[in-house]
Parts: C-alpha cells; structure tokens; sequence
C-alpha cells in the first residue's frame, strides 16, 4: 500500500482554496493495527482511520472494506465498473463536451469557403 504523505501546514489553502486535511501515518505494530490521524486544516479537531487487509475502522466505527466502498463511495461521486473505480464528476464533463461540440452548428463563412455547398 503507497502512503500518502503531505505537508501539514496549518491553514494551507494552496491547493483546493480550503485549508488542507493535515494527515499523519502510524505504522502497525505488533498487536497495533496501522493507523491514519486525519486533522482539520483550520482546527485541532481529528479523526483516526485503523486499517488492515480486510476492515476498517473510521472515527471508532469498525467495518468490512467493502461495506466501507459502498457507503462512502457515493458520497465522493465514484462508482465501481467491473474491476477499476470511476471517477463520475470527470465522465459527465467529457460527455457534456462531445454533446455540445456535435451540436455547434457551423458559421456561414465555413459553408461558403466549402465546395461542397
């Protein structure tokens, strides 16, 4: 598993203009299951996420993974396909985009340079 690694400045707003999620990593050890502190950007408030191979425990509530993928999922706008996660808000943009350009009607001065008209 890649771990995820950021810098954890207090009110940084640099990337999404919202003070960041401060987010720290404890590795596992022994008996102790490893372990994400997830901070607010702004506050002292956290929220620790416990994890293994196969559950989950978030802010004290503990869960299959896969229980886990079908609550939250929806919520960060992605959905499963077959083996792969799809990114919802990306597709309905390109989709948006083909169907406008299919529709632009074209201007006077490209019929009249083209022979066919």
């Amino acid at each position: 598993m890649k771990i995820l690694k950021r810098s954890n400045r207090v009110y940084d707003t640099s990337r999404f203009g919202q003070p960041q999620i401060r987010l720290w990593h404890r590795r596992g050890k022994g008996k102790k299951t490893p372990c994400y502190t997830l901070r607010c950007g702004c506050c002292d408030q956290k929220l620790e996420v416990y994890y293994s191979e196969d559950d989950l425990e978030i802010g004290g509530v503990n869960g299959a993974i896969d229980d886990w993928r079908e609550i939250l999922l929806p919520l960060l706008m992605v959905q499963r396909r077959y083996e792969h996660f799809v990114d919802v808000r990306q597709r309905s943009k390109v989709t948006v985009k083909k169907s406008l350009q299919r529709r632009a009607p074209r201007s006077r001065s490209a019929r009249s340079s083209d022979p066919s008209w």
